[in-house]
């Protein structure tokens, strides 16, 4: 009776878990959409170091997996479908795993990581302005980095040949003459002999930033890591009792 009672309560607790994570990730999925293909929207507020384009990709990608998971996690507790509960459960080791990796390597490899950082940012300074699609998202979130974060380049200004882009440069007084400040736009217009540049290269800022939220960027990365671990035994433990018989599972 009591395993009875404990099966049921992991079998509505993971349904209940992962169709809230079903939802989450169709809200991430219409929002990415939404901006992907209204970019003008004001209901927005637009993030303040990357381009509002390569924020909705970002918010798609988190879409889909999040619809998988809650997909696979919900219909396969509330049924007991083993196929289901296996997928979800590979899902979640594989994501588990390469977060694992990434943060291992990104620990054991920092140098190169930095080298090979700096050498594409490099790049896309240099082809700058060259219409490269590809490239265009990167480039707009370049620009509002270098315009919100106050910097110039990589290293510094001198990154920028011959000329800085006029988002290393600030207005040094409130009334000085700006044609178009919209933080995703191409379009910036600025007086360079009255606009201060900016001397610090955005490596040093991503550094400070990085210093400033590393207890916060942790303790992310921790809570998922339990929520996947969790989710992965639960799975597995429903996946063991659940029905052999696929046909009877769902129609039972």
């Amino acid at each position: 009776m009591a395993s009875e009672f404990c099966l049921s309560l992991t079998k509505y607790f993971l349904f209940v878990f992962n169709l809230v994570f079903f939802f989450l990730g169709s809200a991430l999925l219409s929002l990415g959409l939404w901006i992907m293909f209204s970019e003008t929207s004001v209901l927005i507020p637009a993030p303040r170091f990357i381009s509002l384009s390569l924020f909705s990709y970002l918010l798609i990608i988190s879409g889909v997996v999040t619809i998988s998971l809650g997909f696979f996690g919900s219909l396969g507790a509330l049924k007991e479908v083993k196929c289901m509960l296996a997928i979800y459960f590979i899902l979640l080791t594989v994501l588990l795993v390469a977060q694992t990796m990434g943060g291992v390597l990104l620990i054991t490899q920092k140098s190169v990581f930095e080298k090979s950082l700096e050498s594409h940012v490099q790049k896309l300074i240099q082809d700058f302005g060259k219409n490269d699609s590809n490239l265009r998202d990167f480039e707009r979130t370049l620009l509002v980095l270098q315009r919100e974060a106050k910097c110039c380049g990589w290293s510094g200004p001198l990154d920028w040949k011959p000329d800085a882009h006029c988002s290393c440069y600030s207005p040094n007084n409130v009334t000085a003459n700006i044609t178009d400040h919209n933080d995703h736009s191409d379009i910036h217009t600025c007086n360079i002999t009255t606009w201060d540049k900016h001397k610090k290269g955005c490596k040093e800022y991503v550094e400070e930033w990085l210093s400033a939220h590393i207890l916060i960027i942790l303790m992310v990365v921790f809570v998922l890591a339990v929520v996947e671990i969790s989710g992965s035994i639960l799975s597995m433990c429903l996946y063991r009792q659940a029905s052999v018989d696929y046909t009877l599972t769902m129609y039972r």
